[in-house]
């Protein structure tokens, strides 16, 4: 099967993010807030983690999902992974995705051929902690994505069986918006508590469900705060009359259509 990259434009305007994504010529995947998921029903939350796995706060991320029977997509960092395989192992045994999102958060690369290597070395340390029935996915370290990126993905042998880069529309913390992040929370302070972060996140939810979108989550699992803000946002939309659903990210049907 013939996995796909997707091409991702970012443009900055004066009040928002502008993202298109293209699958390929003639296929895009816009996907951010006020987008919405194709073929999923408003009741769908897909968590996805980055930047882990580390020891402050993947143990107490996995404890929190496992707490609540909630499978999560964990995009990590080559540099991390390797040093830590048994957190690795923790998410494939308990169920969850792990995906790729380069070797050390790289948003620039000096050459075509660094850009590779930080994808193939990320890739070789966590194939084998991929179950052979999900699809390998690609997250771009800030959403930084062009057209010679997408060229090597989809040319290159081991490469080209992902699909990415996969963005979100809750928890990616606009410029100049209420759109919160947890990264944004944690380095804000002034009083911005987990309690009030969570909070946060549950409105973004509510307001796409509103609209009638299934919500793509992005947190991250360097901090444990992030990890005691999953536990109340699980715990605030188990007691909605909402019948929430908790999905791994390949599951989305744009994803398995571009991996067939």
């Amino acid at each position: 099967m013939k996995k796909t990259f997707l091409f991702l434009v970012l443009l900055l305007s004066a009040s928002a993010w502008s993202i298109q994504k293209d699958f390929s010529r003639s296929m895009t995947f816009p996907f951010s807030s006020g987008y919405k998921i194709d073929g999923v029903a408003r009741n769908v939350i897909y968590l996805t983690i980055d930047d882990g796995p580390t020891p402050a706060g993947t143990p107490a991320m996995l404890d929190v999902l496992l707490k609540h029977g909630v499978k999560g997509t964990f995009f990590v960092h080559g540099d991390q992974a390797v040093r830590r395989p048994y957190l690795l192992e923790r998410m494939y045994l308990e169920g969850h995705l792990v995906a790729n999102h380069s070797y050390s958060h790289q948003t620039d690369f000096p050459s075509k051929s660094s850009f590779e290597s930080s994808l193939m070395r990320t890739h070789d340390i966590i194939a084998p902690y991929i179950a052979p029935e999900n699809i390998m996915l690609y997250r771009a370290p800030g959403g930084v994505w062009n057209t010679w990126r997408s060229s090597i993905g989809n040319n290159h042998r081991v490469l080209s069986e992902y699909v990415g880069p996969l963005f979100w529309n809750v928890g990616g913390g606009k410029p100049g918006s209420q759109d919160d992040a947890d990264w944004k929370c944690w380095r804000r302070g002034n009083g911005v508590t987990v309690s009030s972060c969570a909070n946060s996140y549950y409105r973004q939810i509510l307001s796409n469900y509103s609209r009638n979108q299934a919500s793509l989550v992005l947190l991250h699992d360097v901090k444990s705060l992030s990890a005691r803000l999953v536990d109340e946002l699980l715990t605030k939309l188990k007691r909605d009359r909402v019948d929430w659903e908790f999905r791994l990210a390949d599951d989305m049907p744009i994803v398995r259509q571009m991996a067939r």
